[in-house]
């Protein structure tokens, strides 16, 4: 005890402007050093009921002597809560466990940070109070500046979900916690795109929503909401990317929803909007003019990919071949692995195979062979489009040219042959 005295009163002598560190008064800097001293030698020693005292009069004493004091103390509060069995001092631990949040923005700020972790801790060890954790997880979310935590949003979502289930939210505060939430991580993607942790995220945020936000569940709430909101923008923007994501865009509410924001704010995204609409109610040419001009403003490149997919399928539909090959370019130059531009550049090769060639009965069908060839590497690519690549490929190779005709017109099968037409392509001569 000497000892600790002693050196209390040392370091009080050498630093008197940091004294208030170690406490209000001499006195109180004396039990500040020794039983900081105390819990963390216990602390070390993973002897957190040993620890606990100690840390306790830290807390008192001197609380602002260091941001260690609340990151052990969370530990140490835990700790306690795991071991107790007696109800009342379980109770008692939470509670002190929730005033060290408290403690740790009064000394050393992070308020965002510490309200997150606050609410996390609350759904825990205090299921029962899911308004006060959903509040503290709304301010994490607003304040928060930093990328500190990529699970608020999804505790979030799931304590609104919570909420709804205890008769305590609606629908809509689910689809307004997902938006908020979504909202978020897309934040923090475009400040690290390389992170993948954050899809992760964005995966479990859409799991968690997926049994609120069917199509059965959208459709009518958004027809209740379009009479009130019609020249509203920002609603008509999330509600559209909410059908749209959700697969609800032959549903007539999203017509009229994407018709009235492209009325109102036209852009590339919702000029997307009314070509899939178009698409959709099978008026491609229409849909090609609302798109074909737009589609390099598009911001990401998923949307991109999506948007040109389109425009060559819809291509494909009218006939307009060179541009459709040209959409799917477009597609495999920003993801080389995207199978489905492989297959609608198949089925345009097929489709145009007889335009291909002369009288002759193998030039009539060369294309087939190229169409072939493109849909082996669209599974290659795409492993998860392999049974619609084969079920073509099966289609397809019933139209190559039979044994006799190859022998007919001098064609050896193994060897080369390039089709020359509305694109250019050497493929290998095969019989059906």
């Amino acid at each position: 005890m000497k000892r600790l005295v002693f050196i209390a009163v040392s370091v009080l002598m050498a630093a008197p402007l940091s004294a208030q560190k170690y406490g209000a008064t001499p006195e109180d800097s004396i039990e500040c050093i020794k039983n900081l001293s105390i819990y963390q030698e216990f602390y070390k020693q993973k002897a957190y009921a040993d620890a606990y005292p100690a840390w306790k009069e830290v807390l008192h004493y001197c609380p602002n002597t260091s941001k260690n004091t609340y990151i052990r103390g969370n530990v140490i509060l835990k700790q306690m809560i795991a071991k107790t069995q007696d109800a009342e001092a379980k109770k008692q631990y939470i509670t002190e466990l929730m005033q060290l949040w408290d403690l740790r923005i009064q000394y050393y700020g992070e308020p965002a940070y510490c309200a997150g972790q606050k609410a996390s801790d609350m759904r825990t060890y205090m299921p029962d109070a899911i308004d006060e954790a959903k509040t503290l997880f709304l301010t994490a979310m607003e304040d928060q500046k930093e990328v500190r935590n990529y699970a608020i949003p999804f505790l979030y979502l799931r304590t609104v979900i919570d909420a709804f289930k205890a008769s305590q939210a609606t629908k809509d505060d689910i689809l307004e916690a997902y938006e908020k939430g979504t909202a978020l991580l897309d934040v923090y993607q475009a400040a690290k795109p390389e992170d993948t942790k954050i899809g992760e995220a964005m995966a479990g945020l859409d799991a968690l929503l997926e049994p609120y936000a069917t199509c059965t569940e959208l459709v009518p709430l958004y027809e209740k909401k379009f009479a009130d909101n019609n020249a509203n923008a920002d609603f008509l923007k999330k509600a559209t990317a909410m059908l749209d994501k959700r697969g609800c865009t032959d549903s007539d509410i999203f017509f009229k929803m994407t018709e009235a924001l492209h009325a109102i704010e036209p852009t590339p995204q919702s000029a997307y909007l009314m070509a899939k609409m178009c698409y959709a109610k099978k008026d491609y040419q229409v849909a090609i003019d609302y798109i074909k001009d737009q589609v390099e403003a598009l911001e990401k490149d998923n949307e991109k990919v999506n948007a040109y997919m389109l425009l060559a399928d819809s291509y494909l539909n009218t006939n307009q071949y060179t541009l459709g090959r040209a959409a799917c370019m477009k597609v495999l130059e920003i993801k080389p692995e995207e199978g489905r531009a492989y297959l609608v550049l198949g089925n345009m090769y097929a489709a145009g195979a007889k335009a291909c060639g002369t009288e002759s009965q193998v030039s009539q069908r060369a294309a087939y062979w190229v169409a072939v060839d493109t849909y082996i590497k669209a599974k290659q690519v795409d492993p998860s489009i392999a049974e619609t690549a084969d079920k073509l490929i099966a289609a397809y190779r019933a139209h190559f040219p039979s044994g006799d005709d190859l022998f007919t017109f001098g064609y050896k099968e193994g060897e080369s042959y390039t089709v020359d037409c509305w694109f250019r392509a050497t493929t290998t001569i095969r019989a059906r």
